[in-house]
């Protein structure tokens, strides 16, 4: 029986990309439907329209419908893909600019940035697994909205709701790297573990050659370039420095006066920044939709050539036993942290989830920041989940970044303050 997916923020930027990567698989999803559901009505109108006439145009029968209503999109579903961000853009300007007063990182999943976002998007997750419960109950709840790793440890603590949480960091990690080495066509194989956004490499090849030593063998070149970021310098510095691949977020811990120090003096927040270009996003929508074949270009994220969370959706749908790397529990897998903690590792594909790969322990010198996040980040699902504005300023000044109950109070304080 073909599936149903539900898609929960069906009318972003980023949503017709998704949709442009079932449509490249539609052998694997024949006959599916494709719920788009978004608050924004003329968005997702706009993209189930064209998702209808990309379809069309491929030969792809899978059916593409749009809704305002989350519920008519959940019911019946097989699965629920949740990438939405709640409060837009607008909110995550805030999330950006309020912890730089303090001169502490604002960022959407890191630090105080991180905490005030999931305040946001922990409730919807919540309301999305009761209707789930309710109006799909064999349903798997696939989420990719952000902060993956707490979303992930509220709904595996809270709801009997299957749950894999996905993220394509390891995607985009690899391509910044072969682009600053010069070599964007080497094969890459690289797997890590920790968790989302604070990740380690346990392997790490380009082009069958150890990873790490061929990046320490250009870094002084790397570093010597313009066209190179700091951030993508930094992880460079990173890997000679501990030997290992880590995710491009580590150096918002590692080099984190720089990173405030950028932050501060940038003319606007990231937020801001991608807020002046959507309009651009949907005006090319707009011209596919009246196009007689739609040939999409211009897409947030990198869903063009293929999708992270489509990919996961067809192991399931196929149960072909796959292994990627998802943030699900523990279970043991990773020895340095608790059973019943979220990781990021490699994990196989089941009917209804994903059992973690067994792994070797991490050194002390990379475990201790680790170990202080999980923890941070468990407290910040408990508390945002039951609503509990003492556990809030106790999460939020566990929080590696912060470590000042005085400090979380005054962030949380404004944050709850602020006008959208």
């Amino acid at each position: 029986m073909a599936p149903k997916i539900a898609i929960i923020g069906g009318g972003s930027a980023y949503a017709p990309g998704l949709i442009h990567a079932f449509i490249q698989q539609a052998d694997v999803f024949n006959g599916a439907e494709l719920a788009l559901m978004d608050v924004a009505a003329d968005n997702v109108d706009m993209v189930a329209l064209l998702g209808r006439k990309m379809a069309k145009a491929a030969g792809a029968r899978i059916e593409i419908t749009g809704t305002t209503e989350r519920k008519d999109a959940i019911a019946g579903a097989d699965y629920v893909l949740t990438t939405f961000r709640q409060g837009g853009l607008k909110a995550r300007h805030l999330d950006e600019s309020i912890p730089l007063k303090y001169n502490v990182i604002g960022q959407e999943t890191i630090g105080p940035g991180g905490f005030f976002f999931a305040m946001r998007n922990v409730p919807v997750i919540k309301a999305i697994t009761a209707e789930m419960a309710q109006l799909a109950p064999n349903a798997v709840l696939i989420n990719y909205s952000n902060p993956t790793q707490i979303v992930a440890e509220a709904v595996n603590h809270f709801t009997d709701v299957p749950c894999i949480s996905i993220c394509d960091q390891c995607s985009d990690d690899t391509k910044t790297i072969l682009k600053a080495l010069n070599r964007p066509q080497a094969q890459v194989t690289l797997e890590w573990i920790g968790l989302n956004h604070a990740t380690w490499s346990t392997r790490f090849e380009i082009d069958g050659e150890d990873g790490v030593a061929v990046m320490e063998r250009h870094l002084d070149e790397v570093l010597a370039r313009e066209d190179v970021t700091p951030r993508t310098k930094r992880q460079f510095l990173l890997a000679a420095a501990y030997g290992r691949l880590p995710n491009s977020y580590m150096q918002y811990y590692y080099f984190r006066e720089e990173t405030v120090a950028e932050a501060q003096a940038a003319p606007q927040t990231r937020a801001q920044s991608i807020m002046a270009t959507m309009g651009s996003y949907y005006a090319h929508f707009a011209e596919q939709v009246a196009a007689d074949t739609p040939q999409l270009i211009h897409v947030r994220g990198d869903s063009l050539f293929g999708d992270w969370a489509v990919d996961v959706i067809r192991g399931l749908v196929r149960q072909d036993g796959s292994i990627h790397i998802l943030n699900v529990p523990n279970r043991g897998a990773l020895p340095d942290f608790g059973a019943e903690r979220v990781v990021e590792v490699p994990a196989r594909l089941e009917l209804h989830g994903a059992t973690p790969l067994v792994q070797d322990r991490l050194p002390s010198e990379m475990v201790g920041l680790l170990k202080m996040l999980a923890e941070y980040q468990w407290l910040a699902a408990d508390a945002i989940w039951h609503e509990d504005r003492r556990a809030l300023e106790q999460a939020l000044a566990s929080n590696p970044l912060v470590l000042s109950l005085s400090l979380a109070r005054r962030m949380l304080d404004e944050v709850e303050n602020a006008p959208l």
